[in-house]
């Protein structure tokens, strides 16, 4: 499933939107007892893009933070999680709840599962409001 979803990205967002404005972080978690830094190293490759940065979660912090974030149920951790934020949105002392949000999780039901057309559409809205904004200001 995480290859997968990161294959869904690189082709469907990052390919499918150009421009130096979108970014995306890619965190590789030990979920699976074969999660080693090693395999997700290899697994970059999945997403290319230079607008790509990749990280390697070796404790699994991420996925224990954003399930609470997300209100996920007891004991479901966000993995495989593809979440949104718009420019300028401030970190403080944890995460905030993303405005807009996909997942591979099977059961959960508080945000439609991973299809990337609509996400890259829903990015494209995003980058096109902050176009809008600077035009403004």
């Amino acid at each position: 499933m995480c290859r997968q979803g990161a294959s869904v990205i690189q082709t469907a967002v990052l390919e499918a939107i150009e421009g130096p404005s979108l970014r995306v972080y890619v965190v590789w978690v030990p979920v699976l007892p074969a999660d080693q830094r090693t395999p997700a190293q290899e697994a970059r490759s999945l997403v290319s893009d230079k607008r790509a940065a990749h990280f390697w979660d070796a404790e699994g912090a991420l996925p224990r933070t954003f399930s609470d974030v997300l209100n996920l149920p007891s004991g479901c951790p966000a993995w495989d999680v593809y979440l949104t934020y718009p420019p300028g949105i401030r970190w403080e002392e944890g995460p905030p709840a993303p405005p807009y949000w996909q997942h591979q999780l099977g059961a959960v039901a508080r945000a439609p599962q991973l299809e990337g057309e609509a996400l890259a559409a829903h990015l494209r809205l995003i980058l096109a409001r902050r176009q809008e904004q600077q035009r403004n200001d």
